[in-house]
């Protein structure tokens, strides 16, 4: 049975830890050097936004209030996509992780400085990471391997490698990555999620003394590659299990679909059972009517695609009524699944590659952000409806994605705030007006990363 407390409070929260003027990194130390540590997680300091540029090799800093680039951090890795917290959403260690998916390390990052002051061997490219706050350890999943290492934060040393040590390219929808976002179970068991083998590998980590152990404990055949655990395993760096989780033996995965062996996307309804997860439900996206949905959509609205293209599951949010989840299709619609039936109750139009939705419970609304669109979707979530496209990007122009996977509001819901990141703007939308009411050109791609407070 799904909490709706939690769920609701993961709604509000699930972007902020996940991990103008300009001003260059040299220029930021010289006026702010020692002047920021992480505040708690209640709504103290100044917010600031940290995301990783991937074709500029950069991490940037944005002071949400003022609107401004408040760092500009030059990686030494290539592609760092995703940046958080190092110790997790409560952390206090005043230290960033950057995910330099195209180099086999993690970078770390001061949080005062904003300076990289080391890295973390591993033994595969990065993928996504998922804090563990019981036992504080950090876990991070591969790339171009099926692999995933813990990591003790207050060392930055890796105490703890699995996985299988195989260059891979996993076939199915949802791209070449080795594994989905690696996801905490219980308070000592995780998933590690081996798209190319369609396999979801449960491991156990027992501490003996200095020790870490880890030891595999099973494995579930899925019908396609897993992207993520839903609830678990978000697109920040933060998430994953703390001692105030209700634990629970029921979890929801997105399935992402292959489109050479004919698989529909489709959401599986997962109870682990002792050390083994089992299928108990799944729920199949509609192969011909989602296909369907993107040709007539495609008619409507301009595509940075081309119009013959597959379609695939990408991510899922539960609603906060502990009832539905919304799931985006790279069809360009969002569908809404009851939980208890196992089945599509709705079908919204939205955009092309339709990834993720942000709940504002507070004004009722979900906004829907299209990675190929230059577009959001703003949603009735009571009637489950549009209310209307907002255009928040110019043309493409480049290759890579439209908006980024992380988006965050406050608690209030006044303001939902992104990146149009195929054209560098971070913007802010007044959730009043369903309008935007501010940018900011920081050029490059920011795709993901997190949101948090800085004590001044």
């Amino acid at each position: 049975m799904i909490n709706i407390k939690f769920v609701v409070l993961l709604t509000l929260v699930s972007t902020l830890f996940g991990c103008g003027g300009t001003e260059s990194s040299k220029d930021f130390k010289k006026s702010h050097s020692s002047s920021h540590s992480l505040a708690p997680t209640s709504e103290e300091g100044r917010l600031t936004a940290f995301y990783g540029d991937i074709t500029r090799n950069r991490i940037v800093g944005i002071d949400v209030k003022s609107m401004t680039l408040s760092s500009d951090t030059s990686t030494n890795g290539i592609k760092p996509y995703t940046v958080g917290r190092a110790d997790g959403s409560k952390g206090v260690l005043g230290k960033l992780y950057g995910v330099t998916r195209k180099s086999p390390w993690l970078e770390v990052i001061d949080v005062s400085t904003r300076e990289i002051t080391g890295t973390i061997p591993l033994s595969f490219t990065p993928r996504s990471c998922a804090y563990n706050a019981v036992l504080g350890l950090q876990l991070v999943s591969g790339v171009n391997k099926p692999m995933a290492s813990l990591i003790d934060p207050n060392s930055d040393e890796v105490v703890a490698t699995v996985g299988r040590d195989v260059l891979v390219e996993p076939k199915d929808f949802g791209g070449s990555n080795a594994t989905g976002h690696p996801a905490w179970l219980t308070k000592n068991i995780f998933a590690l999620l081996d798209r190319e083998a369609r396999k979801i590998n449960l491991y156990k980590v027992i501490k003996a003394g200095s020790r870490w152990n880890v030891s595999f404990l099973s494995a579930l055949d899925t019908p396609t590659s897993v992207h993520h655990f839903i609830g678990k395993g978000l697109d920040g760096m933060d998430s994953g299990i703390s001692a105030d989780d209700q634990l629970n033996d029921i979890f929801y995965v997105v399935a992402e679909g292959a489109v050479s062996d004919n698989i529909p996307p489709s959401i599986l309804k997962l109870k682990l059972s002792g050390n083994e997860l089992l299928i108990d439900k799944s729920v199949s996206f509609d192969h011909a009517l989602t296909q369907a949905a993107h040709d007539s959509h495609n008619k409507k609205t301009d595509s940075v695609i081309d119009p013959q293209l597959e379609t695939g599951g990408h991510h899922a949010t539960f609603h906060p009524n502990g009832k539905h989840l919304y799931v985006g299709s790279k069809a360009g619609e969002v569908l809404v699944i009851d939980i208890k039936k196992m089945h599509i109750v709705k079908r919204i139009e939205a955009g092309e590659g339709s990834g993720h939705t942000l709940f504002i419970p507070k004004r009722n609304l979900g906004v829907i952000t299209n990675h190929l669109s230059p577009f959001i979707t703003i949603v009735d979530t009571l009637k489950h409806e549009k209310i209307k496209n907002l255009i928040v990007s110019g043309a493409a122009i480049n290759e890579e994605i439209m908006q980024s996977h992380t988006s965050f509001t406050d608690s209030k819901g006044d303001f939902f705030y992104a990146f149009a990141s195929n054209n560098g703007v971070f913007y802010e939308v007044d959730l009043s007006t369903l309008e935007v009411s501010r940018r900011l050109k920081t050029g490059g791609t920011p795709v993901q990363g997190c949101y948090t407070y800085l004590n001044k």
